[in-house]
């Protein structure tokens, strides 16, 4: 396990990395020069990619526990809440620096600046929800009606408006800044799973994770502060002891997220959410970033505005 894990983590680590280099890169100048792109514009496309996926598994979960949720209304309203936000401050950019954008980027941006997120991804929730309890119609049933319906709503929150907070992150800031949210989160884990293997000797919360230890949780918080204090050497708007705080939050965010992710599994009576090679399925690579990203946000906003 622990062999498949390092391998397909380099992999997998080495391919984000390489997507938001050229996130970064190919986002230069947008939008006077030419072939440019909006920011995010790549970190958009793997996460239209990738929710899907975790809706599939987010949909097989609460089917263990007799909770039917539509698969593609759930994936539709899920990608939607989570460009919504993105998009929408994508053309207050265009319309604030409209030189060398195209007439009809310009007519689509004017369009989008009129309807803000916080009228969308209530509207686009709401249509889920009634879309739910439509699909769940269709089967003339009445008993578990209400539990489906909130299934679906989870599933939206859960993967739809957690991840959307990313990509506004990533308009005000480059895609190093979404690299280092990452590293501090993954970090925690990983020194939770280290710290825990070594010294780990008292159950965290034995009912629901049996293999977690406080050792292992305060580990892992101490080993994403220390790599929060480390990346501010990378940039010079941020003071070491914001990193450490950062870090500390975020590792505590991702092991929260983590142990979120171990209730949905246990109470579906399984131990993955998925097949992916050395990390079960991909709520299991999701869990941690999920809950911290909302967290990243809004400490950003204190310190920046």
């Amino acid at each position: 396990m622990f062999r498949h894990r390092l391998v397909y983590g380099l992999a997998f680590g080495i391919s984000l990395l390489v997507m938001f280099y050229f996130d970064q890169v190919l986002s230069r100048g947008w939008p006077g020069r030419p072939m440019s792109f909006p920011p995010g514009t790549l970190i958009a496309m793997t996460m239209a990619i990738v929710i899907p996926l975790a809706v599939s598994e987010m949909a097989q979960l609460l089917k263990y526990e007799n909770v039917i949720i539509s698969r593609r209304v759930c994936m539709i309203s899920s990608v939607l809440c989570m460009l919504w936000p993105w998009l929408e401050q994508l053309s207050e950019m265009l319309l604030d620096h409209p030189s060398g954008a195209s007439p009809a980027a310009i007519k689509i941006a004017t369009w989008f600046h009129t309807v803000k997120p916080h009228y969308l991804v209530p509207t686009v929730m709401a249509a889920a929800l009634v879309g739910a309890l439509g699909m769940f119609s269709r089967r003339q049933k009445v008993d578990g009606a209400m539990a489906n319906a909130g299934g679906s709503l989870l599933a939206i929150v859960y993967l739809g408006v957690l991840p959307g907070f990313y990509l506004p992150i990533r308009l005000s800031h480059s895609a190093g800044m979404i690299v280092s949210i990452l590293l501090m989160v993954k970090c925690a884990d990983m020194g939770a799973y280290g710290v825990g293997r070594l010294m780990g000797r008292r159950k965290l919360i034995p009912w629901l994770s049996p293999g977690k230890t406080w050792e292992g949780f305060i580990g892992g918080i101490a080993a994403a502060g220390v790599v929060g204090a480390l990346l501010t050497h990378f940039s010079p708007e941020f003071d070491w002891w914001q990193g450490t705080i950062a870090g500390l939050l975020l590792g505590i965010c991702g092991q929260l997220g983590d142990l979120l992710e171990s209730l949905l599994k246990r109470d579906a009576g399984v131990k993955d959410s998925g097949s992916v090679p050395g990390f079960g399925g991909v709520l299991d690579l999701l869990d941690s970033p999920l809950l911290a990203a909302p967290v990243a946000y809004w400490m950003l906003k204190l310190v920046h505005g």
